[in-house]
């Protein structure tokens, strides 16, 4: 339309173009900072989550007073609350559009056939590591993480009414239990309120707002100069726009950690690292293997 038709007119100063493409460029780095800041709050938590089970598992294992059985059991509770609360948090979408398929979820699907929420069932960790009297009490309940550290507490308070453990040993464990409680609500809270949808929505259409007029002021400004350079739009404008919306798409794909997307928290290598750790405190020899990346994505 410039040069062929002489429509010199489709041309747009540069100057508000670029106003519009500062602002965009703000709001974006906001939205990816915010999102980030999800990401790596998750992380976080999983990391204590990973420390307290560690810490609870050293306390237990190290004491003389309490019976292999009783420590094996105490041991094997905990590792099935962080693999059904891991369950837990992958297996509802928080999706503000039902039916949508997130395009880092969607890649998880065609490598795994489908997504690890309708593979991995709370069963599977219930009947390997919980006594049937357990499994008969978090049958039905609707937070059955919670009730498996519920579990947890009573036992180790049952343990210091019976003189077994010390008050002040019973009291440390306590103490990393009920961490554990909020560790859980801290991942039940992130899970449970998704990122505001009027900033990832607009950002989207301002995004695509400065993307649509960035060709129009380009051809302005290489036609100031030369009308030879004016073929020159095709390229940058094509570079422009896609940095902006790999920006867009950065945060997109980082604001909901528990997706079972390719960015998520690695929930599934934590709780097995969890698993392994606790079993060797307990001398187990047969360990399962540590969860490996496939082609470079570590659930």
């Amino acid at each position: 339309m410039y040069e062929m038709l002489d429509w010199k007119w489709v041309g747009i100063p540069f100057l508000p173009v670029g106003t519009i493409g500062t602002a965009v460029a703000f709001y974006v780095g906001f939205k990816n900072n915010s999102s980030y800041e999800r990401l790596w709050e998750a992380r976080k938590i999983w990391g204590s989550i990973t420390n307290n089970c560690r810490s609870f598992g050293m306390l237990v294992s190290s004491t003389s007073l309490l019976e292999k059985e009783t420590i094996r059991a105490l041991l094997e509770r905990q590792m099935a609350w962080c693999n059904v609360l891991r369950i837990q948090l992958r297996s509802v979408s928080n999706r503000w559009s039902p039916g949508w398929v997130p395009r880092e979820v969607a890649l998880v699907m065609i490598k795994n056939g489908r997504p690890a929420a309708e593979t991995e069932k709370v069963e599977f960790y219930t009947d390997r590591l919980l006594t049937e009297a357990d499994r008969e009490s978090i049958n039905g309940k609707g937070n059955q993480a919670s009730e498996i550290l519920r579990l947890q507490v009573r036992d180790i308070t049952a343990l210091e009414e019976n003189k077994t453990l010390p008050e002040f040993e019973c009291d440390r464990l306590q103490k990393i239990l009920i961490n554990c409680v909020d560790m859980q609500g801290a991942s039940e809270r992130i899970k449970n309120f998704p990122f505001p949808r009027q900033y990832a929505y607009f950002s989207s259409v301002f995004v695509w707002i400065f993307v649509c007029l960035l060709p129009f002021s380009l051809i302005h400004e290489l036609g100031k100069n030369s009308h030879e350079l004016t073929w020159l739009v095709i390229p940058c404008s094509t570079l422009i726009s896609w940095i902006f919306l790999t920006m867009e798409q950065v945060g997109d794909t980082s604001e909901d950690p528990f997706e079972n997307g390719v960015n998520d928290v690695p929930l599934t290598s934590i709780c097995r690292n969890i698993e392994i750790e606790l079993l060797e405190m307990i001398g187990e020899i047969n360990l399962p293997e540590r969860i490996k990346p496939i082609e470079d994505i570590l659930m």
